[in-house]
């Protein structure tokens, strides 16, 4: 059995999602393909198996919540397919033999997951994918949110089913916010789960897998504004002062800060992110610069952990991690995409081959990724599916009677958001004058 290359992205499109629909994306979707063949620390001309790819803040959010993200994501389903199989077949000695194909999509207003599989090495060796989706800001609503992807593989030619799971998540905004992102991850753990078309079987969290991949715009920031020196790409200054530079701002992470305390993330772990500069919050229509308005941050992250992780590994760069569990073997951002005020991030994460009595018989029983261990608390139980039901279904309705009159307020404005506002400011107070009149009559 082969090992499983793993390409995962995760992209902040700052709400202009429809503008990669012209763009070219192949500098956000294959730059290890391009790289590795010339890269001496990785395999020559390697082609990831599986190809996952997350976005957030996708559409404008008036779009979003009325739930008008269908013909984006449609146009760009086919456009990432055709451009990782015609890329894949110039690589690869066999031509004819290499195409991706779709395994799942899931969306939930702004936040979107895409899950590609190379056909030549996992034809055949899926199981059935279950997606699933969920609000996480107030009363259920979409704006901050999460959805995921659960897939069985059979790894051997006989059985040897391993389950991955793969998370795309925007959490909460704002450097004072920390206490509710780690809420909002929580409820991830209690309340993202997959229901499978069996009744009687229990929904899975998203940990009940082999290998979990959590990914998105985690929204940690630095907890101090690093030296403006410090924040260039790699080549524009010295780089042992970048590397150095680097190391101490990444002991103002706050993700790593609430980690290491035990209240988020237990049992994740991911590569180093001081191999390029932090993602955000960056200039539209810039490669390079930083917004004044918000402390710079490593907010855009992938990690991951796997069920042969030993219980005291705490990063991807631990040495015990280069023998006998996953590993990432190639992590880096791409600063030239700039239409947003994030930079896109990726990694190549390689699954090594598993032994035949480590994997399971049938896909239910695979098996899943141990507790976590202290200071982190026992993972939460999942909530009911009348709870979970309930909030789905108020989440959808808020989203909608927000989202569907705030389209109108932009139609009022010609297409122009603040136009419409402005339009409607004016006509409440018209309304609110008229209203008062008629009760002081």
């Amino acid at each position: 059995m082969e090992p499983l290359n793993i390409f995962l992205t995760t992209w902040n499109t700052g709400l202009q999602g429809s503008k990669a629909q012209s763009q070219d994306l192949t500098s956000w979707l294959l730059p290890v393909l391009q790289n590795t063949s010339n890269d001496p620390e990785l395999p020559h001309g390697i082609i990831p198996d599986l190809y996952v790819i997350g976005v957030q803040e996708l559409l404008p959010v008036h779009l979003a919540l009325a739930g008008l993200s269908a013909t984006v994501l449609s146009i760009l389903t086919d456009r990432i397919q055709s451009l990782l199989s015609s890329h894949a077949r110039s690589l690869s000695v066999e031509k004819s033999q290499e195409q991706y194909t779709l395994v799942s999509r899931v969306s939930h207003v702004g936040v979107a997951l895409w899950v590609f599989a190379r056909e030549r090495t996992l034809g055949g060796r899926l199981g059935k994918p279950l997606k699933t989706s969920l609000g996480l800001w107030y009363g259920g609503m979409g704006n901050k949110s999460a959805v995921g992807v659960r897939l069985p593989i059979r790894r051997g030619d006989m059985g040897g089913w391993e389950v991955l799971t793969f998370v795309n998540a925007h959490l909460e905004a704002h450097d004072h916010n920390i206490p509710r992102r780690n809420q909002q991850y929580q409820n991830i753990l209690s309340s993202l789960l997959f229901q499978s078309s069996d009744p009687l079987t229990q929904p899975y969290q998203i940990f009940d897998t082999s290998h979990l991949f959590i990914m998105g715009d985690l929204n940690y920031r630095l907890s101090k504004r690093p030296s403006a020196e410090l924040l260039v790409e790699n080549g524009k200054a010295d780089d042992l002062i970048i590397s150095k530079g680097r190391n101490e701002m990444v002991q103002t992470d706050t993700l790593q800060r609430e980690k290491r305390a035990g209240r988020a993330f237990g049992g994740l772990r991911e590569g180093d992110v001081t191999r390029f500069a932090p993602t955000y919050k960056r200039i539209v229509g810039q490669i390079g610069g930083y917004s004044k308005k918000r402390i710079p941050g490593w907010t855009d992250r992938i990690l991951f952990a796997s069920y042969t992780d030993s219980p005291t590994l705490s990063s991807s760069n631990d040495p015990t991690a280069q023998e006998g569990t996953s590993r990432i073997i190639h992590f880096s951002s791409t600063p030239e995409l700039t239409i947003s005020d994030h930079k896109p991030v990726h990694a190549i994460v390689q699954i090594p081959s598993p032994s035949a009595l480590s994997t399971g018989s049938a896909p239910h029983l695979a098996p899943i990724l141990t507790a976590s261990q202290p200071p982190h608390l026992p993972r939460p139980q999942p909530i009911s599916k009348e709870y979970l039901w309930a909030w789905i279904l108020l989440g959808t309705t808020l989203d909608r009677l927000i989202g569907w009159p705030w389209c109108l307020l932009v139609l009022l404005g010609g297409g122009n958001e603040k136009t419409g506002l402005g339009v409607t400011a004016f006509v409440s107070m018209v309304w609110g004058v008229w209203w008062s009149g008629v009760w002081s009559a």
